[in-house]
């Protein structure tokens, strides 16, 4: 094996096991969200989907982030872990406050994780009929 395919070996397996344990603290969520890069460039989104408690009603809850940054799988399961963490703690919280929340989640994931700004106006979070 050349020195090249160790190395790209090696850089999988340490992703996957990264990957691995953080997508394993979303699945244990009984809010998991799941994320993915949609379009490219000017028109590039992160959509989510998820769900957020109201009265012991699961709605399904939307995210997107009109930014142009592509996330890498890494920060797709770090923003996935931070809006189940969100929705995990809000159970029952009226349904705005809950929104806010994600929002807010989105905000501060993007700038403490990812070092990017996103403002609130390029944030849709959306549950059922409601939508910020």
């Amino acid at each position: 094996m050349s020195k090249l395919a160790r190395m790209a070996a090696v850089t999988a397996a340490a992703a996957v096991l990264t990957g691995g344990a953080l997508a394993t603290s979303a699945s244990a969520s009984s809010h998991p969200y799941s994320c993915s890069n949609q379009g490219g460039g000017a028109n590039h989104t992160v959509n989510c989907s998820g769900l957020i408690t109201v009265n012991n009603v699961l709605n399904g809850t939307t995210v997107d982030v009109h930014d142009v940054n592509v996330l890498n799988g890494t920060q797709i399961n770090t923003l996935q872990n931070a809006l189940a963490n969100v929705s995990d703690n809000d159970v029952n919280l009226p349904v705005t406050v809950q929104i806010g929340h994600l929002q807010t989640a989105v905000i501060n994931t993007y700038l403490k994780n990812f070092g990017i700004t996103v403002l609130p106006a390029n944030i849709s979070v959306c549950a059922g009929s409601v939508c910020v």
